[in-house]
């Protein structure tokens, strides 16, 4: 089981609330044939982690990252 999408998408929250700019981070689930999940970031309207097959799955939960110093 592979889960680059969430390890991409968190990297890049990580990066982007250190240098002040707000974005989405989203997981959702299709569970078609089997429970598969994604991970996937978005600032504005531009999705920028996880885009390819986004659509296919449900939003189970969202987190936006606000402006501020992380640790």
């Amino acid at each position: 089981w592979q889960s680059a999408c969430l390890v991409q998408s968190l990297t890049l929250m990580r990066m982007l609330r250190k240098r002040g700019i707000p974005a989405m981070f989203y997981l959702g689930v299709n569970k078609r044939d089997e429970m598969k999940a994604h991970a996937w970031s978005v600032y504005g309207d531009e999705i920028l982690t996880g885009k390819d097959g986004h659509e296919k799955f449900t939003v189970v939960s969202s987190i936006e990252m606000i402006l501020g110093e992380i640790e």
